[in-house]
C-alpha cells in the first residue's frame, strides 16, 4: 500500500541545528489510501455467504439493562468467565469466557441486554515514512508559527489579544499516547492525570524521532507559548494525555476507547478530543486490525453503538464537550443508511471535517491573501453528519513544491511534522471549545459550549448548514467575544 506525506522536523531532541525529511502517511481513523487516488472504501460483497478470516475472540462486553451494574450481574458472571475489567458507571463488563458458548448463554441472563465481542479494530493508521534528500529546513531563528495556518483561518491570534488562551479548562486526549517531554507540551501535561488503557503501553510514547498521531493531536490543542516550535489553540489549556490505541498498530478494542472516555469524564474533563473513528457497513462487514475484511452479525453494529453512546452520554452528563474527526473517505454521509461511523456519528459528540489552503506557497510567494477555507479532499461530509469544519490540510497540490505547506503543522515524538486528516481538524475545534471554557472560569455546560462553537462559526458558503461545512468553520475570536 502506497503511503502519505509528511515533513519531519527535528534538533537533536529539540537543541540542535533542525533538519527534516520527507515521509508518506495521513492521519484518522478509517482506511488509508494514496495520494494518487480518490479516497474511498473498499468494496465488499453485499452477501454474507463469503469466506472471510476468522477473528479470535478473546474477550465479550456485557451490557446491562440498567446503565448502572446491577450487584446481581456481577455474582451471575462468575460462573460463566473472569471479569477482566468493569464499567458500572455505563452497565457494562468486559469478560474473558471460561464455558463454552458463552455468548448465548450469558445473553439469557435477566439483566443483560446484549453481549458483543470487544473487537479489535484499526481506529488510526500506522505511519510509514522514507528518507527524502535536502528538503528545506525551518531554522532556530524562524518562527514557526508563520507556517501555522490554521491559526490565522480560524483567527486564533484575535483571540489571544482578547486575552483567552485557555487557562482554567481541562482538555483530554484520548489518542495513540504522547512525547510527554516535547518541550512545546511538557508545560501543559497533566502527567500525574495521563494514563493508557492498551495492555503493555505507556501513555508516554517510545524514545525516538519519529510520528506519533497522538502527540500531533495535542499541540495543535495546547502546545505552549514558550518562544519555542508551535503554538496550540489553546496555548495554556490543561492537557491530559489517555492512550487508547496502540501507537505501533493505530488499533484498539472498543472497551479501551470506552474506559477511556470514562476515565476522562471522571476526571474532570472540560474537553475530549477523539481524533479516530471506524467505518462499519450496517450487513456487518468491517475491517479489523489488520485489515483484513470481516464478517459479523449485523445486530453487532448496533451493540457497538449503544456501548459506544453509553459512555458518550455518561461523559456529557459529567461536564465534557466531546469532539471527533469526521473521517477521511470523501464520504457524503446524507442518505448514506448502508455506512455507520464511530464515534462520530453517534449522538452528542461535534463532528468536525477539514479545510486547507489553496496552494498556501505559491499564495504567499505571490502577496496575496490565501484561501483558507477549501472543503479538504479527502474529508467526510453531509449536512446530517458534521457540526462544524475546522483546519485539516490536504496534499492536493503534490508533487509542486512546498505543497506540503498546505498541511498542518504540529509536535510529534523528538521534533514537528505536517500532517493532513479530519484528525487535525478536530483538535483544533477542541482548543476554540478551551477558549471558551477558559473564558467562562473553566465550568461551562456543555450544551452551551456547543452552541457557543456553533452559532460563532463562519458561515462560509452561505446561511444554513453546509455539507461540508456544518454550521460553518470555527471563529477562535468570535467564539470568545460574542
Amino acid at each position: 500500500m502506497k503511503s502519505m506525506r509528511f515533513l519531519f522536523l527535528s534538533s537533536t531532541k529539540f537543541f540542535g541545528i533542525l533538519y527534516g525529511f520527507l515521509a508518506l502517511v495521513i492521519c484518522f481513523g478509517c482506511q488509508k489510501e494514496s495520494i494518487e487516488t480518490d479516497f474511498a472504501l473498499k468494496p465488499v460483497p453485499l452477501s454474507s455467504s463469503s469466506k472471510l478470516a476468522s477473528t479470535p475472540i478473546d474477550n465479550f462486553m456485557v451490557i446491562s439493562k440498567s446503565e448502572i451494574l446491577p450487584a446481581s450481574l456481577l455474582k451471575k458472571i462468575s460462573l460463566y468467565g473472569e471479569i477482566v475489567n468493569s464499567m458500572p458507571e455505563i452497565g457494562i463488563l468486559v469478560v474473558k469466557p471460561t464455558v463454552s458458548n458463552f455468548e448465548t448463554k450469558v445473553a439469557k441472563l435477566y439483566e443483560v441486554q446484549v453481549v458483543v465481542p470487544d473487537l479489535n479494530v484499526k481506529w488510526i493508521e500506522p505511519t510509514e515514512y522514507f528518507n527524502e534528500s535536502n528538503p528545506p529546513s525551518i531554522g532556530n531563528d524562524e518562527p514557526y508559527f508563520g507556517y501555522q495556518w490554521g491559526m490565522d483561518a480560524i483567527n486564533a491570534p484575535e483571540a489571544w489579544n482578547a486575552g483567552y488562551t485557555g487557562e482554567g479548562a481541562r482538555v483530554f486526549i484520548l489518542d495513540s499516547g504522547i512525547d510527554a517531554e516535547h518541550p512545546d507540551l511538557s508545560p501543559n501535561l497533566n502527567t500525574d492525570l495521563c494514563a493508557s488503557f492498551v495492555p503493555g503501553e505507556d501513555y508516554n510514547v517510545a524514545d525516538g524521532f519519529y510520528f506519533n498521531h497522538g502527540t500531533h493531536v495535542a499541540g495543535i490543542i495546547a502546545a505552549a507559548h514558550n518562544n519555542f516550535g508551535v503554538i496550540g489553540v489553546a496555548p495554556e489549556a490543561e492537557i491530559v494525555a489517555v492512550k487508547v490505541i496502540s501507537e505501533y498498530t493505530g488499533s484498539g478494542a472498543f472497551s479501551w476507547i470506552n474506559r477511556g472516555i470514562i476515565y476522562a469524564a471522571d476526571n474532570g474533563a472540560d474537553v475530549i478530543n477523539m481524533s479516530l473513528g471506524a467505518t462499519f457497513y450496517r450487513n456487518g462487514f468491517y475491517y479489523d486490525e489488520d485489515g483484513v475484511l470481516q464478517k459479523m452479525p449485523a445486530s453487532y453494529i448496533q451493540k457497538f453503538i449503544l456501548a459506544t453512546q453509553r459512555a458518550v452520554d455518561y461523559a456529557v452528563k459529567k461536564g465534557a464537550v466531546i469532539v471527533t474527526s469526521a473521517g477521511n473517505d470523501g464520504l457524503n454521509m446524507d442518505g448514506n443508511g448502508s455506512l455507520f461511523k464511530l464515534p462520530g456519528g453517534l449522538q452528542k459528540v461535534i463532528t468536525v471535517s477539514a479545510t486547507a489552503p489553496d496552494y498556501w506557497y505559491r499564495d504567499n510567494e505571490n502577496g496575496i491573501d490565501p484561501l483558507l477555507d477549501i472543503p479538504s479532499s479527502y474529508t467526510d461530509y453531509g449536512k446530517s453528519f458534521i457540526e462544524v469544519a475546522a483546519p485539516g490540510g490536504d496534499f492536493d497540490f503534490f508533487p509542486l513544491d512546498y505543497y506540503y505547506y498546505d498541511c498542518v503543522l504540529s509536535t510529534i515524538s523528538g521534533g514537528w511534522a505536517w500532517a493532513a486528516g479530519t484528525s487535525m481538524a478536530s483538535p483544533h475545534v477542541a482548543g476554540v471549545a478551551a477558549l471558551i471554557i477558559g473564558k467562562n472560569g473553566g465550568e461551562m455546560d456543555p450544551h452551551e459550549v456547543t452552541m457557543q462553537l456553533l452559532k460563532t462559526a463562519d458561515k462560509i458558503d452561505g446561511e444554513g448548514t453546509s455539507a461540508y461545512f456544518g454550521n460553518g468553520r470555527v471563529n477562535a475570536y468570535r467564539a470568545v467575544t460574542e
